[in-house]
C-alpha cells in the first residue's frame, strides 16, 4: 500500500562506450530514461531519426509478411498457446540478415499477388464480354470497306428479331443476329456507306447500344481473342499458384519472423534511448529515474564499467514516475487503479484497502457458487496455459479472486446457478417443501435485508475513505484540517451507526459531529458572520453523502438481476418435464442461458464495482495524475526475452 521510492540518476560514460552501456542497461529492465533538455549545459544529442525510420520500415515489412503468411498457415495457434521464451543474446546479425532477406521476398509475393489476381479478373471479364461474339468472324465493334460500314451491338431481347429486320427494310442493310440471351440480342449490322447513318438511327431508336468489346482479324476475331485471353489467364493462374506455393513454403520460418519482429521492436526502443544521450566532445550523459530498490544492481554494473554516476532525491518540481508496491493479494487489483489514474508520486496508494472492498462488493453483486467456480477455473486455466504478460496476468488473477468471493457469497445466499437445485426438485420430482439452501438469507425473498447489507457496506466504505483522508491530511502536517474536515464527518457518521445500538450514545456523537462542522467549516472566512454561515452551510454536504450512500443500492440491483435471470433460465429449461427430450432441452437452455448471464452480469459487476471505487471512494481523498514508470526493457509481442 505504498508507492515505490524513486531516485533520479545521472550516468556519465565515454562516448565510445555509450552503445554498450545502453545494451547492458536494457537487460536490467529497471530504468526510466528521460531526455535532459535543460539549459544548464550546451550539449548535443544523437540524431537517430534516420536509423529509427529504417527500423520502422523493417518492422512494417515484418508485420506485412506475418499478415500475408497467416492465410497459408495449416497449423493455427491455439488460444492457450503460451509465448515462447528465448534468450535475447542468441540472435546475432547473421540471423537478422537472413530473416530480413526472407521477409523482403515474402513482401514481394504479397505485393505481386493482388496484381496477379486483379489481372486475372480483368481478363476474365474481357473474355466474358467477348463470349457472345465468338461465332462472328468480323471486326468489332466497327469496321468499314470502300462501300460498306459494319457495327456490332446489343438490343433488348424483348424486341422480336422480325421487328428489327422490318424496321431496316427501307435501307441498304443486312442485320445478323449473332447471339441471343435472356436480356439481349447481339446484332451485327452491315450497311452501304450512304445508308449507314439512317440504319444506325433506326437501331438507336430501338435501343441499340454499340458493344465495348474489341476484336479484329489479327486477334482471330472474337473466338481467337478469347483463346488468347484464356492462355494469358492460365499463365497468370500458374503464377498465382507459384506465389501460393512459395508462401506456403515460407510458413516454416514464421517463428523466425516473429522473433525477428520482436528483435526489431527491442532495437527500436534501444535507438530511442540512445537518442536521449546528452553529448559533449568525449562523453555521453544519460538521465532518468530508477526505483530505490534497484540501486544495488545498477551500481554494481556501473562500478564494473568504471562509469561515473549519481543518484539524487526528486524535487517538488519533478514529474516523478510511479510504481505501485503492494502485497501479493493487493497487487492483483492494481489494474483497477491503472484504469482510473495512478496516484501522484508521494501521495497515498489505496490499492490494499480498495482491493478488500472490491472483492467483497464484486461477490455481493454476482453471488453464485457455480458462476464463481467457472470464473475462477477459467482465469486460473488462462494464467496457467496462456502465460499472459504482466498486466493481463494481474487482471485474470483479480477476476479469479473475485470468483472465489462469488462462491463465498453464493454459499451465504444459496446461489447455485441461481435456484437450479430448487427448481429441478420442484419441477421434475414434485418436491414442494425444499429447504432454503442459503446459510444466511435468500436475496430473492428477503431483498430488504440485502438492501441493508448493501448500504451497510457502502457506509463502511465511505467512512474508510474519510479515515484515509484524515490520515493523509495528518501525515502531511495538516492536523487541524484532518480533525475539522475529516474527523467531524467521521464522528457524525459513526454516531449515526451507533444510534442503532444505543440511541442515546448515537445522538450524542451525531450532535458532537454537527457541532464540529458548524464551528470549524467556516474557519477560513475572516468575517464572523461568514464563519457562522459557512459552518451551517457545510451541513448541506450531508445530502451529497446520502446520495453517495444510496449509490450502493446498485449492489442490490446487480445482485438481484443475476439471480432473477438465472431463475428464469432454470424455469424455462425445466418446462418440458423429466424426459430424455426434456433433459436435453434443459442442458441446452441451462448452458446457453447461464453463460450469457455470466457474461452480461460479470461485465456489469466489473463496471459498477469499479465505479463505486472511482466515484464514491476515491472522490474523498484520492490525488491522481501519476505518470506510470516505463522501464527501458526489451519489448516483444510474440516471444518473451529472458
Amino acid at each position: 500500500m505504498a508507492i515505490s521510492k524513486m531516485k533520479r540518476f545521472q550516468i556519465v560514460t565515454l562516448k565510445s562506450t555509450s552503445d554498450s552501456l545502453i545494451s547492458e542497461l536494457q537487460a536490467l529492465r529497471c530504468l526510466d530514461i528521460e531526455k535532459d533538455e535543460s539549459d544548464e549545459a550546451e550539449l548535443s544529442f544523437h540524431d537517430m531519426s534516420s536509423d529509427i525510420s529504417d527500423i520502422n520500415m523493417k518492422i512494417a515489412s515484418a508485420k506485412n509478411a506475418l499478415d500475408f503468411l497467416a492465410a497459408y498457415q495449416t497449423e493455427k495457434k491455439s488460444l492457450f498457446s503460451p509465448p515462447r521464451e528465448i534468450e535475447y543474446n542468441n540472435y546475432r546479425e547473421e540471423f537478422k540478415k537472413s530473416t530480413y532477406d526472407a521477409v523482403c521476398k515474402i513482401c514481394k509475393l504479397a505485393e505481386n499477388k493482388p496484381f496477379v489476381k486483379a489481372e486475372i479478373i480483368s481478363l476474365q471479364n474481357e473474355a466474358a464480354v467477348l463470349e457472345p461474339w465468338k461465332e462472328l468472324n468480323a471486326d468489332i465493334p466497327q469496321s468499314s470497306t470502300a462501300f460498306t460500314t459494319s457495327v456490332a451491338g446489343t438490343i433488348s431481347s424483348k424486341i422480336p428479331p422480325e421487328s428489327i429486320k422490318e424496321a431496316l427494310e427501307d435501307t441498304a442493310s443486312v442485320l445478323e443476329i449473332v447471339n441471343t440471351t435472356k436480356t439481349q440480342h447481339y446484332v451485327f449490322l452491315t450497311s452501304h456507306n450512304d445508308e449507314f447513318d439512317k440504319a444506325y438511327n433506326i437501331l438507336y431508336h430501338l435501343g441499340f447500344t454499340q458493344t465495348v468489346s474489341t476484336a479484329g482479324a489479327s486477334d482471330g476475331y472474337a473466338k481467337g481473342k478469347i483463346e488468347k485471353l484464356k492462355r494469358k489467364i492460365e499463365k497468370l493462374q500458374e503464377r498465382k499458384e507459384e506465389i501460393d506455393k512459395e508462401a506456403s513454403e515460407f510458413c516454416s520460418i514464421i517463428p523466425d519472423i516473429e522473433i525477428y519482429y520482436d528483435l526489431l521492436t527491442t532495437e527500436l526502443i534501444k535507438l530511442k534511448a540512445y537518442s536521449k544521450y546528452s553529448l559533449s566532445d568525449k562523453t555521453a550523459v544519460l538521465t532518468g529515474w530508477i526505483p530505490e530498490k534497484s540501486l544495488p544492481i545498477v551500481s554494481e554494473l556501473l562500478d564494473k564499467r568504471e562509469d561515473a554516476y549519481e543518484f539524487t532525491d526528486p524535487t517538488e518540481e519533478d514529474d516523478v514516475p510511479v510504481i505501485l508496491e503492494n502485497n501479493r493479494f493487493s497487487t492483483q487489483f492494481e489494474p483497477v487503479i491503472e484504469l482510473y489514474s495512478l496516484p501522484k508520486y508521494g501521495t497515498f496508494d489505496p490499492t490494499s484497502i480498495m482491493s478488500i472492498f472490491y472483492i467483497i462488493i464484486f461477490g455481493l453483486m454476482l453471488s453464485d457458487v457455480g458462476y464463481g467456480l467457472l470464473i475462477s477455473l477459467t482465469c486460473a486455466a488462462a494464467v496457467k496455459l496462456m502465460k499472459p504478460k504482466k498486466s493481463m496476468r494481474k487482471m485474470l488473477s483479480m477476476f479469479g479472486l473475485c470468483g472465489i468471493s462469488c462462491m463465498v457469497t453464493g454459499v451465504l445466499f444459496g446461489g447455485y446457478f441461481g435456484d437450479a437445485p430448487t427448481v429441478i426438485m420442484k419441477s421434475w420430482f414434485g418436491i414442494e417443501n425444499v429447504d432454503d439452501l442459503s446459510l444466511w438469507f435468500n436475496p430473492l425473498t428477503n431483498f430488504t435485508l440485502f438492501l441493508g447489507v448493501s448500504l451497510g457496506i457502502g457506509a463502511l466504505h465511505l467512512i474508510c475513505a474519510l479515515g484515509i483522508k484524515f490520515y493523509v491530511l495528518w501525515a502531511s502536517g495538516k492536523k487541524v484540517a484532518a480533525v475539522c474536515d475529516a474527523g467531524s464527518w467521521i464522528v457524525l457518521f459513526l454516531g449515526a451507526a451507533v444510534y442503532f445500538i444505543s440511541d442515546k450514545a448515537g445522538l450524542i456523537m451525531v450532535a458532537v459531529g454537527v457541532l464540529m462542522l458548524i464551528t470549524t467549516q467556516g474557519r477560513k472566512n475572516k468575517n464572523i458572520f461568514m464563519k457562522i454561515f459557512g459552518g451551517f452551510a457545510s451541513l448541506y454536504d450531508i445530502i451529497g453523502y446520502i446520495s453517495d450512500l444510496l449509490s450502493y443500492s446498485r449492489i442490490l440491483a446487480l445482485g438481484l438481476a443475476s439471480l432473477v435471470i438465472a431463475s428464469v433460465f432454470n424455469i424455462l429449461g425445466t418446462m418440458p418435464g423429466l424426459s430424455v427430450g426434456g433433459v436435453i432441452f434443459f442442458i441446452v437452455i441451462f448452458c446457453i442461458g447461464h453463460l450469457l448471464n455470466i457474461a452480461i452480469n460479470m461485465l456489469g459487476t466489473f463496471v459498477h464495482t469499479s465505479r463505486l471505487q472511482y466515484i464514491e471512494f476515491f472522490g474523498k481523498f484520492y490525488e491522481d495524475g501519476g505518470r506510470p514508470f516505463e522501464p527501458f526493457a526489451p519489448e516483444s509481442k510474440y516471444v518473451i526475452f529472458k
